[in-house]
């Protein structure tokens, strides 16, 4: 009954009945639920931040899995609580841990579009690139639901840092490109084109990006046609800038041509 108590405590965010618990009995710091969860687990879930710095400084063990391999760093990143994500990452939590299913926090920060919190985990050496066990990197997961903000923070890593791949294939050999056509997200698609990414690149289907069969109907066709009139856009802005650029004189002026 008391694991269950300090565990019940730390979730919904009873700093004095917790802090009571662990004086009369500091064993239960570490101790695990029916779920394999810690106080220090459900503190980052609630997002009671004076809850994860009593814990912490209670010497509580940081990275814990529980029954599915998720740390409270995953819960945290998750839940998209960024000043627990920090004392957790402060008190030495493990960035590249995965869970079972293979996940880094960083794929949940993709996944939940946590901006700010995937910056936190990239300057502090999150591996970019890291794969799961269906082999998608944390980008596949931000083209996935469509998240621009993420795809930037990936496609412009720390100086220094590896270069994020952007045709990694998933376990199927979908790219990051196949994903966000396959869900609409014209925009992700135009970013990672821009970026380079490879059009032609097919899946073990055989199908290149524009080929798979997504979500169907408008929303796609509508993604389709937005990626080819930004294109076009694109191609008509570099050839109107060589004319322009070709008809300055030496002075700098334009020569209007009859």
């Amino acid at each position: 009954m008391a694991n269950f108590t300090i565990h019940s405590a730390a979730l919904n965010r009873q700093t004095g009945l917790l802090r009571s618990l662990l004086s009369q009995d500091p064993s239960l710091r570490d101790s695990q639920d029916a779920d394999g969860r810690t106080a220090l687990h459900w503190a980052a879930s609630s997002g009671s931040l004076e809850i994860v710095r009593y814990l912490l400084d209670q010497k509580a063990q940081v990275d814990v899995p529980d029954q599915s391999g998720w740390t409270p760093l995953h819960i945290a990143v998750s839940a998209g609580h960024e000043d627990i994500v920090r004392e957790l990452v402060g008190a030495g939590s493990d960035i590249k841990k995965t869970n079972d299913k293979g996940l880094t926090p960083l794929h949940y920060a993709a996944s939940k579009s946590r901006v700010d919190i995937g910056k936190l985990l990239v300057a502090r050496g999150a591996d970019i690139n890291a794969r799961d066990k269906a082999n998608q990197t944390p980008l596949h997961r931000a083209a996935t639901t469509g998240s621009t903000g993420f795809i930037k923070l990936l496609l412009e890593p720390p100086e220094g840092s590896p270069k994020t791949r952007l045709n990694t294939g998933d376990r199927v050999g979908n790219t990051p490109l196949h994903l966000a056509m396959e869900s609409a997200h014209a925009e992700a698609a135009c970013l990672l084109i821009e970026a380079g990414a490879d059009r032609s690149r097919e899946n073990v289907d055989g199908q290149t990006p524009e080929d798979v069969e997504g979500v169907g109907g408008l929303e796609q066709r509508r993604a389709k046609d937005n990626f080819v009139r930004r294109e076009s856009q694109k191609h008509d802005n570099e050839n109107y800038s060589h004319v322009l650029k070709s008809t300055l004189d030496t002075d700098g002026e334009v020569k209007i041509e009859q």
